[in-house]
């Protein structure tokens, strides 16, 4: 390619950044999650979101994802949806469709701490949920105060755009 023809095609491209950029940070909305513990192992994290599903009756889910020694929680490698593979995914959404089901339900989730904006990393945590606003944030995780007496609300901002 010419520079005569390739010059105006990266002036252009530089003149869009701003608002690629700008779109993108569209795609982060303000949440709050519910959180009901956080552990360094994710054996502890796990154990604790466990005992707390079978006590309060709100189901456990893992959401597919496995425990990899090495690469800490991830989806597996043979996961259905090959964009996901190997990798690690954060909760999202307050609910969802459990294997099985056919409506969203409530669920209890181990998340990694590092993947929300404004957490401090290296924890695995116990989500009871997110939700939109801090007032029911705050009351979601008064629910589990019986199983999970240090359980609290903290506000984060969660990509909600298209991870293909």
């Amino acid at each position: 390619m010419s520079l005569r023809i390739a010059l105006p095609l990266i002036f252009c491209a530089f003149s869009l950044l701003p608002s690629i950029l700008r779109a993108e940070e569209d795609q982060f909305v303000e949440r709050h999650v519910a959180i009901l513990s956080a552990y360094k192992a994710f054996k502890d994290a796990r154990a604790d979101a466990e005992k707390i599903a079978k006590e309060s009756k709100v189901p456990f889910s893992m959401q597919g994802r496995v425990y990899d020694k090495k690469r800490g929680l991830i989806y597996p490698d043979d996961f259905e949806d090959e964009a996901f593979r190997g990798g690690y995914v954060a909760r999202r959404f307050d609910k969802t469709i459990l294997d099985g089901g056919d409506k969203e339900t409530s669920y209890l989730s181990v998340e990694k701490s590092d993947a929300y904006k404004g957490f401090t990393p290296g924890y695995y945590i116990v989500v009871a949920g997110i939700r939109d606003n801090r007032a029911d944030a705050v009351k979601q995780a008064e629910k589990f105060k019986k199983w999970a007496p240090t359980a609290y609300a903290k506000k984060t901002k969660i990509y909600i755009g298209c991870l293909h």
